[in-house]
Order: C-alpha cells, then sequence, then structure tokens
C-alpha cells in the first residue's frame, strides 16, 4: 500500500475516533441537566427521609427504655438479642418492638442492665461502619 492510499484512510479512523470520544463521554465539563440535578435531589431525599424514619423508630425505643427504667430501679432491660428486649418492652412500655430499621436491617440490642446499646448498622447493613446509627444509654449517635 503506498503512502498515498493509506493517508486518507487513516484520516477516516482518527476522525472516527475523535467523533466517537466525543459522543460516548468525554464530557468532563459538562454541567448536569436539570433532570439529573433533579433525580440526584430526589435520591438525596430518599436517603435522608429513611435516616428520619430509622431515628423516629430509635426514639420510639428510647422512650419506652427510659420508662422502663424509672420503673425498675434505673435498670436496662438485660440481654443480647432483640427478642430479650421485646420481652421487657412489648406490650408495657410499647405496643410492638420494630426489630428493622428503615433500610430493612435487624437492629442489634446488648445490655448488661446498667447500660444498653440499641444499633442500626445505616444503609449499607455492615455493623461497625461510618453510617452505622446508635443508641446508648438514651443518646443517639452516628445521626449526623
Amino acid at each position: 500500500m503506498s503512502a498515498m492510499t493509506w493517508r486518507p484512510v487513516l484520516c477516516q479512523v482518527v476522525l472516527c475516533l475523535m467523533a466517537l470520544a466525543i459522543t460516548c463521554g468525554c464530557d468532563r465539563g459538562r454541567q448536569p441537566t436539570v433532570a439529573e440535578e433533579a433525580a440526584a435531589a430526589a435520591g438525596r431525599g430518599l436517603d435522608r427521609a429513611t435516616k428520619e424514619r430509622t431515628l423516629g423508630a430509635l426514639e420510639a425505643l428510647r422512650v419506652a427504655l427510659s420508662r422502663y427504667a424509672i420503673d425498675h430501679d434505673g435498670e436496662a432491660p438485660r440481654g443480647a438479642s432483640l427478642n430479650d428486649l421485646s420481652a421487657a418492652l412489648v406490650p408495657a412500655y410499647m405496643p410492638r418492638l420494630q426489630t428493622t430499621d428503615a433500610w430493612g436491617h435487624e437492629y442489634s440490642y446488648y445490655s448488661s442492665g446498667v447500660s444498653y446499646t440499641v444499633s442500626s448498622p445505616g444503609p449499607d447493613g455492615r455493623a461497625g461502619t461510618q453510617d452505622d446509627i446508635t443508641l446508648a444509654d438514651g443518646a443517639i449517635a452516628g445521626a449526623e
């Protein structure tokens, strides 16, 4: 193939690659569309609403545990499971115990009687990560 015959082909290939690069995501400086921004805002709103539902459930549990402590000389229900907690609180202190957070993950519970901890593993469903929400001795942490 002579130099005269491969240059037009090479030019066509380069032009095709440039067109492909432009249309397939070389948009680093591109501003998001209104629809993309709205979808992102809706997602953040749903995340916030889910967290608020979990916080509301933990607040209801905090009130029930506080009422229990008043009736039991300041002690929390002893145990290491939600069944132990449910047996102590339902129906005298709350109508039913919600066992899962708003993401569908099961709460964990532990109490020595002196102190207690109820934990939600948060959106990722893994305990011990930064997104966990914990109710410990009447204070909620991790709700930022």
